[in-house]
């Protein structure tokens, strides 16, 4: 197994990090500025910052719903609700005290979008990368994906990809520090903004017993005294699963099921008819050119790993590792494993997103190929690598001014 664990970052780094925010935070202000200075506004989709302001006030449902039937609300016994599971709204308690209803959420966001770039520079840090070069990879990580556009909007969607990537992040940075416990905690907290990272508690769980399947005397030993990592999801699942009963008296329902769309849907919000159409959409669906301009759907999306290269670097170098150890590593077997079933499952889902640009579903795995990448890839990019991570960004960047003026 490939030690994510031998190296620490050094002091010297951080004025290349802090190079990399300025920079990054310059890039955020250009982009509000061409899109009429969203920067330092509140973005009106954002129904996380009105569920805080109702739990404020004592409610955990939505009061004066008539007010935004723009948002995505749960009907449930007469009253609406947030239909999104609740940790952004956590984290914007602060805020939501300081300026009430007009939280600066797109600058919140931002500022996700910055966290979510330092995690990255630090997970290629401690897997023995220059500075140069992790905040190369952190770049294509945050900027080369659909997160540039997510991040530039702070409609609810956007909040919870973004802050699920950044959760998703700290528990690979925490993995590869050896804080297994704290790895799988921040994993549990993903799943308040995005259901499916649970996936990856059984990975993380698996991939750390068979990390220490030797020195524990056997894998099943090993499994055994893994508990530990058990206690911060069973914690803030509990959190979870109450919240839900209060609303819905269904510990699992988080209130997607009682959107309107879904029930009126036939088939509901999950059903095996949606699976085909849905792969096809994301694995087959391309980016043409056509009469001198680029042509692609903005509605569910288009080839995951056009608009989010990372993925093609993923494939490529596993591909690569493969071929020459002759044998799969645990650490790609089970990344793979539970990024294909995350895939598969986003694909049972009736919508891959609707209104967008590129396939944001998908990028909820960046994360955990970026920890391959940091695990087994090479110490210094090939000359393709930095080619497709200059273009990842470029691309992204496109595609967030297209969808502010044009989509």
């Amino acid at each position: 197994m490939h030690d994510l664990t031998r190296s620490r970052p050094e002091a010297s780094s951080v004025t290349t990090l802090l190079a990399l925010l300025a920079a990054m935070a310059a890039g955020y202000f250009l982009l509000s500025d061409l899109m009429g200075g969203t920067l330092f506004g509140h973005q009106y989709w954002d129904s996380y910052t009105l569920q805080t302001w109702n739990w404020l006030q004592g409610r955990t449902y939505i009061a004066q719903p008539e007010n935004y039937e723009y948002l995505e609300l749960a009907i449930y016994q007469g009253r609406y609700y947030v239909s999104f599971p609740p940790l952004p709204s956590v984290l914007l308690i602060p805020s939501v005290i300081l300026h009430g209803l007009d939280t600066p959420n797109d600058l919140i966001i931002a500022g996700y979008g910055l966290v979510a770039a330092a995690l990255a520079y630090f997970i290629m840090l401690r897997a023995g990368r220059t500075p140069a070069v992790s905040a190369f990879w952190a770049l294509v990580c945050v900027w080369g994906s659909n997160v540039l556009w997510m991040s530039t909007n702070a409609g609810v969607w956007f909040q919870a990809q973004v802050l699920n990537m950044v959760m998703c992040l700290a528990a690979v940075l925490c993995a590869q520090a050896g804080k297994k416990a704290l790895a799988t905690t921040f994993l549990a907290l993903a799943v308040g903004c995005r259901p499916m990272s649970g996936i990856f508690l059984p990975v993380f769980f698996f991939l750390f017993a068979w990390q220490e399947r030797e020195s524990r005397g056997g894998f099943i030993k090993s499994c055994l005294a893994q508990w530990r990592c058990l206690i911060g999801p069973i914690l803030i699942g509990a959190c979870y699963m109450a919240y839900n009963y209060v609303r819905f008296q269904d510990p699992l329902e988080f209130g997607h099921n009682y959107l309107p769309e879904f029930m009126r849907a036939e088939h509901g919000q999950f059903h095996w008819s949606y699976l085909w159409p849905n792969l096809k959409q994301v694995l087959f669906t391309p980016v043409r050119f056509e009469n001198g301009r680029l042509s692609f759907p903005l509605f569910q999306g288009f080839m995951f790993f056009v608009a989010n290269p990372l993925f093609a670097v993923f494939f490529l170098r596993a591909a690569l590792n493969l071929a020459r150890d002759r044998r799969p590593s645990a650490l790609g077997v089970l990344l793979t494993a539970g990024m294909a079933l995350e895939l598969a499952l986003t694909c049972l889902h009736k919508t891959l997103g609707g209104w967008q640009f590129g396939a944001r579903y998908t990028c909820d795995m960046i994360p955990f190929a970026y920890m391959y990448l940091a695990a087994r890839g090479r110490k210094k990019p090939a000359a393709w690598e930095l080619a497709l991570g200059g273009m990842a960004v470029a691309f992204n960047a496109y595609g967030t001014l297209y969808m502010h003026f044009y989509g």
